[in-house]
């Protein structure tokens, strides 16, 4: 499995950043890899949706786990491999803690983690400061 994860910590509040998290229209506001995102249906497991990275085709997306006001996980089915985009916030001293994680595995988590693993490990720290900067 391959896998690259970023901590902030943030005075934002905790409920405004779930608030951005789960209006997935605006994703790409804060997540500078992608360039649109949809979600047909509520925020909840087993939504689907689909969004499309800079340079990439659209992916579909499943809503894996949602944990209101605590994080959510969106899975991407690739062929012979997954992606699990995780979201987790918790409330610190300074306000939320937040911990996103991507995660990719399967036969051919190689080739992805070679194809798409720089970019994605490299769009972590700038879209979570992004994010904080939009909900403080």
């Amino acid at each position: 499995m391959w896998q690259a994860e970023h901590t902030l910590e943030t005075t934002a509040p905790p409920e405004r950043i779930w608030a951005k998290m789960q209006t997935v229209a605006d994703w790409p506001q804060w997540d500078t890899g992608l360039t649109w995102a949809e979600l047909a249906g509520s925020f909840a497991p087993g939504a689907q949706g689909s969004m499309r990275f800079i340079r990439e085709s659209p992916r579909s997306f499943l809503l894996s786990d949602v944990s209101a006001q605590h994080g959510f996980t969106a899975l991407t089915k690739l062929p012979l491999a997954e992606v699990r985009h995780i979201h987790r916030q918790e409330t610190s001293a300074m306000g939320t803690r937040m911990t996103h994680r991507i995660e990719i595995s399967g036969p051919l988590c190689w080739f992805y983690a070679w194809r798409l693993g720089r970019r994605l490990r490299e769009d972590l720290a700038p879209s979570m400061r992004r994010l904080a900067r939009l909900v403080s």
